[in-house]
């Protein structure tokens, strides 16, 4: 016996030690947008989102199952709701950082083993890292300074919670996607390519002002080009702005409730060249922030309406397949188109 406890207490304390090695080593590192480095878990089984371009990757990622607080926006995003409506109604609400509703109580009680969080809310990230002691990622698809255009938040995503074979598959995918595009409209001549204003949802004198889809597009975001230093993506303009650049298209925002006819008969935009030559268009765009898979929609979609003669896809088609592809829904694009009068393209 008194040789047999030495063993035992030995077999015990190394088990103890193994055991406190596999804690320590069932986190992983990651380096969000930010530039942060955060300490995960190996294993994230309940997830807070509070951006809706990480909550539309997550989607996509396939584990929604494990998101359990939602930001407000999050929750009305139209493509969200138009295809999971059940599992979007049933998610926390928990308020909204932008809006300034956010609830740091609600979220602390639905205890996430990690949040997302959108690249310009550092300071609240890590105000819930410090507080809670619940790691935060920032991630953003057009993170700044540059606010170029990036599939990063699909990987940083993928790592987070442990579906990197899937999102690389996703990126793979509407890589190429974009890439029937971008390979012919790179080639177009500065010369050649159209002046593009596009608006925002909820005012047609609200403009985009970063380049944006036009630019891979294969157009000229007229707004960013009187305004490159612009540090929102969205500026307010007057008539007399828009009358000055004399934009050759105009893209109307697919969630407002402005339609091409109202522009097309409006008589303070008659001296327009995109009115007079009756080309203003609705076209999706995103919803509080970019999707992934739909700023690549946007893309097929611009570059039909700017190049018609080089495109000869259907957008419709394009559109259903890739939303099918990102969330396993069929037909998505074409009940959006229905709801909310997209132009035929």
């Amino acid at each position: 016996m008194r040789k047999i406890l030495p063993v035992l207490i030995l077999l015990i304390v190394t088990s103890t030690l193994l055991g406190c090695v596999q804690q320590e080593e069932a986190k992983i590192k990651i380096v969000d947008q930010a530039g942060r480095e955060v300490e995960v878990p190996a294993k994230v089984e309940r997830i807070v989102s509070l951006w809706p371009e990480a909550t539309r990757t997550l989607f996509a990622l396939g584990v929604e199952d494990k998101i359990v607080g939602l930001d407000s926006d999050s929750k009305k995003c139209p493509i969200l709701t138009g295809a999971f409506p059940e599992k979007i109604d049933a998610i926390s609400d928990i308020g909204s950082s932008i809006r300034g509703t956010l609830s740091l109580e609600k979220l602390a009680e639905l205890k996430p083993d990690v949040v997302f969080v959108r690249t310009e809310d550092v300071e609240l990230a890590n105000k819930i890292q410090e507080t809670f002691g619940i790691p935060v990622v920032c991630v953003r698809v057009s993170p700044p300074p540059e606010h170029e255009f990036s599939f990063e938040i699909i990987s940083i995503i993928g790592k987070v919670v442990g579906k990197e074979e899937r999102a690389e598959e996703l990126k793979s995918y509407l890589e190429r996607k974009m890439e029937i595009v971008t390979s012919v409209t790179s080639q177009i001549p500065n010369s050649e390519k159209p002046k593009v204003y596009e608006t925002r949802a909820d005012s047609v004198l609200i403009a985009h002002a970063w380049a944006g889809s036009i630019k891979y597009a294969g157009g000229i975001n007229i707004v960013h080009e009187a305004m490159p230093d612009a540090k929102s993506p969205w500026v307010t303009v007057s008539v007399e702005d828009v009358l000055r650049w004399n934009p050759d298209v105009i893209i109307l925002h697919a969630f407002g409730k402005w339609n091409p006819e109202d522009i097309l008969n409006d008589p303070n935009w008659q001296a327009v060249k995109a009115v007079k030559e009756n080309r203003v268009y609705k076209l999706l765009m995103g919803w509080t922030g970019w999707y992934p898979e739909g700023f690549v929609i946007n893309i097929i979609a611009y570059a039909k309406v700017l190049h018609p003669e080089k495109f000869s896809y259907d957008v419709e088609e394009e559109a259903n397949e890739i939303f099918k592809f990102v969330y396993g829904v069929d037909g998505l694009y074409t009940k959006l188109k229905e709801d909310y009068n997209l132009s035929e393209v």
